[in-house]
């Protein structure tokens, strides 16, 4: 008897663990909107403050030593922005002392800029004192130095707004850096020195393979962006250079937008750039196209205005002592240009340099919209000193889709009647982002409708997880948390960023 009543003890207890684990499987199948249902301890926050945390990075300094000497920094929590100019600044404080004391310093008004991972350095003509060993040297060792921060992929380094040749003739390209910490700086620049042109010899004939940043316009006038691409040229001449990099400018260009992108717009040229002296420094390069250049650019809907910034910053960044752009159509240069985003630019004896183009610079965020029941990303992009702003990663989204999204059958998976007014304050908690909402924003939740609630809440959850890094996001509406609004997901609890509701084929 006893033992019979032990084996029926057993029994119930197998079938409890069984079903247990029957339950848990399905939970981990079918993920929660949230933690489980305990409201958060933090207090919601009424107003944006400081989202990051404080970063231990290395500084790493081209000595005279084989391998790079290295010290560590801390960087205070801000906009990526602002840690990068203060990392650069420390970075050419200490730096200085390897160069027999000569100061290094920042060039013009904007002298760092932060598009995609991409960063470009502008320093003063007193870099120009190195050799060109330290120099090279100089600036692997501050790509380094950036490379440490994960927001940056990518770095390049000009002078006086102009880019430097390695070479006795100012023609050796250097090209986009990336972070070197474990390898030995003399071994590269001797594999950079194997890239010269041997006195004497053509350099029309002597191939090069770098790595380039390519500028390209946006959409719809939106400014300029830019992505990194390993080019080879036939030669290392200022107009084999160009030619290369406008034919890079059409593939980039297809590659993002299709097919209606832009074409090869080396093929457009009448006859091969031309290049002179400036009378301020540096050298001008002219480009002039056939005289239905424009046809065919308004026909694509590419803005001129974004086009002629793309040129100019894509050749000044890599062709060595460009300092400036000339661009013709037919027998007329460019005097003038209108644009979308920043409005009227001068072009004072039709000459294009960089700083016309500055504001125009733009980075990338990620924003998830509604297609189909599903979530799908779309980039979208942002001034370069905000793409780190929640504020503004929010901003856009509720903006909603644009025209080219709507015709690919996206719609705002929030509602309608929210702006950016109703965000009341953003900030961080561990790894949490606390965000408070407005009761307008509430009730246009219940509005929109229970079977809109669920990608409602995670295209806001996914949106910051995807650019901040931030695992979690806890939701308050006038300072309090509330557990139901429409009646589909209970909102009291963390979010974490949601995968299974994003259509991976699509955006």
């Amino acid at each position: 008897m006893r033992k019979r009543l032990l084996c029926l003890l057993m029994a119930v207890a197998c079938a409890a663990v069984l079903s247990s684990c029957g339950r848990k499987g399905k939970e981990e199948r079918e993920p929660s909107p949230t933690l489980p249902p305990a409201k958060t301890e933090a207090n919601a926050p009424e107003k944006d403050s400081l989202i990051g945390s404080r970063r231990e990075v290395r500084i790493y300094l081209a000595g005279n030593e084989l391998q790079m000497n290295t010290r560590e920094t801390v960087l205070e929590p801000g906009p990526l922005y602002e840690q990068v100019t203060e990392l650069v600044s420390q970075y050419l404080t200490t730096e200085s002392a390897f160069h027999s004391g000569r100061k290094l310093t920042l060039y013009g008004e904007h002298p760092i800029e932060l598009s995609n991972g991409i960063c470009t350095v502008n320093l003063s003509g007193a870099a120009l004192q190195m050799t060109y060993s330290d120099y090279y040297k100089t600036c692997i060792a501050l790509a380094t130095t950036l490379c440490e921060l994960d927001e940056i992929n990518f770095v390049n380094v000009l002078t006086a707004d102009q880019s430097v040749g390695l070479d006795i003739t100012g023609s050796l390209a250097m090209g986009s850096l990336t972070g070197h910490p474990d390898e030995n700086l003399p071994v590269l620049w001797e594999q950079m020195e194997a890239k010269r042109t041997p006195l004497g010899d053509d350099m029309s004939l002597t191939p090069l393979n770098a790595l380039v940043t390519i500028y390209y316009p946006l959409r719809e006038g939106q400014g300029i962006g830019c992505e990194n691409r390993i080019l080879t040229f036939e030669g290392q001449t200022p107009h084999q250079l160009a030619s290369g990099l406008l034919k890079a400018m059409g593939s980039v260009h297809r590659d993002v937008y299709g097919e209606d992108g832009l074409p090869n717009l080396s093929e457009l040229l009448l006859h091969e750039p031309l290049t002179s002296e400036l009378e301020d420094g540096g050298r001008l390069i002219t480009l002039s196209f056939r005289e239905n250049t424009e046809a065919i650019l308004a026909e694509r809907g590419i803005d001129l205005a974004c086009l002629m910034g793309s040129i100019t910053y894509t050749l000044t960044t890599f062709i060595p002592g460009i300092a400036a752009v000339c661009v013709r159509i037919g027998d007329k240069p460019i005097t003038g240009l209108e644009s979308r985003q920043t409005g009227a630019i001068p072009v004072l004896s039709g000459i294009l340099k960089r700083n016309l183009f500055e504001k125009m610079l733009m980075a990338g965020t990620t924003v998830f919209f509604a297609r189909d029941g599903k979530l799908c990303r779309c980039e979208r992009t942002l001034d370069q000193g905000l793409v780190d702003s929640p504020r503004a990663q929010l901003g856009v989204l509720l903006a909603g889709p644009d025209e080219h999204e709507q015709m690919l059958g996206m719609t705002a998976a929030t509602p309608p009647g929210v702006r950016e007014d109703d965000i009341l304050g953003i900030a961080l908690e561990g790894e949490t982002l606390l965000v408070n909402l407005s009761e307008g924003f509430r009730a246009e939740i219940q509005a929109f409708g229970k079977e809109n609630e669920t990608l409602l809440c995670y295209s806001i959850v996914n949106t910051l997880c995807a650019n901040t890094g931030f695992k979690r996001v806890c939701f308050f509406f006038e300072g309090e948390q509330v557990e139901s609004i429409a009646g589909e997901i209970y909102w009291g609890g963390e979010f974490f960023w949601n995968p299974g509701l994003e259509d991976n084929g699509l955006g």
